[in-house]
């Protein structure tokens, strides 16, 4: 797949990769109700698949394109079109911290997960949560404005998957719909269905990929290194005006893919593979090192310094719960001088949980943990490749053959 990449897709966009792939693209913006644009990209069909006018929505019939979905927005008074019911079944895939819609498409056609999904008959929708490259513009503020970066992976939970998941079934004409979580998509998954249990009837079945929930046993190297500077992360948010992390940077970017091409192999690869695996886990084969620039033209993609320091205070108290302001701020908010934990027994869901045992960021210990709360775990999947590691469910080269297929599996059989 790799020997032939094309470099220009380093420096495109999610809808640009998706279809020089060779398939469709549309771009939609969903709002929140506290003034977060939040983008999606969908994969609606393959290109080759023709439905007849007349019979369910296409993209030439459709009154939703690409670049006008804002027009969906009730914000400006008007009521909101609607579509005719599609016959493709909608599946909501969203990223992990630091990371965007591309995540999806980068393994490329018959590998991503994207496209593995759209394949097998599903109208796929690429979420984007507030402050990754694709989704900073809000009503008031800037992405310079300190309120801006005023939040959490709680926050995602409770406005922004909340918003898609209305947003998509409107378009669709559908009541409920799939989802597909990995790593943070899934402890936002768990927010939402906690703390605001009528979504449950909203979703058919969620599959939980590398979930995160409870961090008390992660083995990162670089998460630890994190925890201890916990107090100095939020000295440079208060005092240096620090409140994005790791942006997506396409100048940076353009220079890294260009310095990993062309500089000594073992140095640059060896240096940014390190990099990876520290956060990942160690020994796995499955990374195709020649994706390296492709990987890095889109990733890191942006996060708040507070979802970093909300995992950090996670790894810490070794609980699934709200974020810690300090006792005097947490009774003003709270009520109490703790953070409330998520009651995770309101999450109805049919839920998959993946996992594997050489994944540094969910330990199997913390996923029994967290099926153990779960008051509805069809299955608890254990990855058949030991070495298999954090990053692996995105990039693996096996990932397809390992993860995806029985992903589709079990969507098909819920």
């Amino acid at each position: 797949m790799t020997e032939g990449l094309d470099h220009d897709e380093v420096h495109i966009s999610t809808p640009e990769l998706i279809r020089l792939h060779g398939y469709p693209a549309e771009t939609h913006h969903a709002w929140t109700k506290d003034g977060y644009r939040l983008e999606m990209h969908r994969v609606p069909r393959p290109l080759s698949e023709r439905i007849p006018i007349g019979t369910t929505a296409t993209d030439e019939d459709s009154p939703v394109q690409s670049g006008s979905s804002e027009d969906l927005s009730s914000a400006a008074g008007r009521p909101r079109p609607t579509r005719v019911l599609n016959d493709r079944l909608p599946v909501l895939v969203l990223h992990g911290l630091l990371s965007s819609s591309a995540d999806f498409v980068l393994l490329g056609p018959q590998k991503a997960l994207a496209y593995a999904l759209c394949d097998s008959g599903y109208d796929v929708w690429l979420g984007n949560s507030r402050g990754n490259a694709y989704s900073q513009i809000h009503k008031q503020y800037t992405i310079k404005d300190k309120q801006f970066w005023d939040f959490s992976w709680h926050e995602m939970g409770y406005y922004d998957l909340p918003a898609m998941i209305d947003y998509i079934l409107e378009v669709t004409g559908h009541t409920s719909m799939y989802y597909v979580g990995y790593s943070q998509g899934t402890t936002i998954f768990y927010v939402m269905a906690s703390e605001l249990p009528e979504y449950n009837s909203k979703i058919r079945a969620m599959v939980s990929l590398a979930p995160i929930a409870f961090l008390a046993h992660q083995r990162s190297p670089l998460i630890k290194c994190t925890v201890h500077f916990y107090n100095l992360m939020e000295w440079g948010s208060s005092y240096c005006n620090i409140h994005q992390w790791f942006p997506r940077n396409k100048l940076q970017a353009r220079a890294l893919g260009t310095l990993i091409r062309n500089a000594p192999g073992p140095l640059t690869k060896g240096v940014c593979t390190s990099w990876l695996y520290l956060i990942a886990g160690f020994g796995s084969n499955q990374l195709d090192k020649a994706m390296l620039p492709l990987i890095f033209g889109h990733f890191p993609a942006g996060s708040s310094y507070k979802q970093i320091i909300h995992y950090g205070q996670s790894v810490q108290s070794g609980s699934f719960q709200k974020f810690d302001y300090g006792k005097k701020k947490n009774l003003e908010i709270y009520g109490s001088i703790q953070p409330p934990k998520y009651n995770l027994d309101k999450v109805k869901v049919p839920v998959t949980i993946f996992y594997s045992e050489n994944d540094f960021m969910t330990d199997p210990r913390d996923v029994a943990r967290l099926a153990d709360k779960l008051p509805n775990v069809i299955e608890k999947y254990k990855i058949p490749y030991a070495k298999f590691n954090h990053i692996d469910y995105l990039w693996g080269v096996d990932a397809k053959t390992l993860v995806y297929n029985y992903v589709i599996k079990i969507l098909k059989r819920s």
